[in-house]
């Protein structure tokens, strides 16, 4: 089986799996986000691991989990604070001395990267708001989901065929200023057609700053994860997904888009 057919197939399987608990919403969606997360987190720890660091898995994923059940159910708080104390108190003894600061940060910077800002997604799911009830939560939500995946999957292929032009060679020499522009044309068709059928109440300013974030600023966490892979030497994160490589590869774009869209609706648009 071609490594293409692999990518389509993961694909179709794993899309309607995220769609449809994005639709139950509450803790089966929030309990996907971590596991993505933590997934990943895990990724982020593995190559961590091939530059000498030696983060703590324990400490570093139970703060990851923590943190999207606070996004979750904010009342949980009390809880991440108290684990994030523990932490702080255990690592000096059991993390190596000669590593310990490099040890430490990675440890909790893998609790906010992947993790903590996938949880993003969580808190565009669970807004409740005079201007978004349940329904129209999971539809910003979706939209967020299909707005990075239709640029990464048209970023890809654009790329590969019409690509000429190199995007950050330094970075990534595969990635191309074409096939960016192929990702963020498919994330306009994407918000478009959304706005158009069931999210006709917002605003067309708001659909372009979101597009905007999806289909171009959401690339740039491609290239954060491209920047993490060549440091450590690795090709992809791990082969979890099969065609995909790993968990980390595939939801790069969206730890960035994610919490950037529910601080643009929170916070400027005013609606989550």
């Amino acid at each position: 089986m071609s490594n293409n057919l692999r990518r389509i197939l993961t694909a179709l399987v794993a899309a309607p799996v995220v769609l449809g608990l994005a639709y139950l919403g509450g803790w089966w969606f929030a309990a996907l986000v971590a596991l993505i997360g933590l997934v990943g987190q895990t990724e982020l720890y593995d190559m961590a691991r091939t530059t000498g660091a030696a983060p703590n898995y324990t400490v570093g994923l139970v703060l990851g989990a923590l943190a999207v059940a606070t996004l979750a159910h904010p009342t949980l708080w009390p809880v991440a604070a108290l684990w994030l104390l523990t932490g702080m108190v255990v690592v000096p003894f059991v993390l190596p001395q000669e590593e310990f600061l490099t040890s430490l940060c990675v440890t909790l910077a893998g609790a906010v990267y992947p993790t903590g800002l996938l949880g993003g997604l969580v808190l565009l799911r669970t807004a409740r708001t005079p201007a978004v009830d349940a329904t129209r939560a999971f539809w910003l939500t979706a939209l967020t989901l299909l707005l990075v995946w239709a640029t990464d999957v048209f970023a890809y292929y654009v790329g590969r065929r019409f690509g000429r032009r190199p995007l950050a060679p330094d970075i990534s020499p595969s990635k191309t200023w074409e096939g960016t522009l192929g990702g963020f044309g498919a994330a306009l068709l994407v918000a478009v057609v959304l706005k158009l059928t069931v999210l006709g109440a917002l605003a067309w300013s708001h659909v372009g700053a979101l597009i905007l974030i999806g289909g171009g600023v959401g690339q740039i966490g491609d290239l954060v994860e491209s920047q993490l892979k060549r440091s450590t030497g690795a090709e992809d994160a791990s082969s979890i997904l099969p065609g995909h490589g790993g968990m980390l590869d595939r939801f790069d774009a969206m730890a960035v888009a994610a919490p950037l869209i529910y601080l643009y609706l929170h916070g400027i648009a005013g609606i989550v």
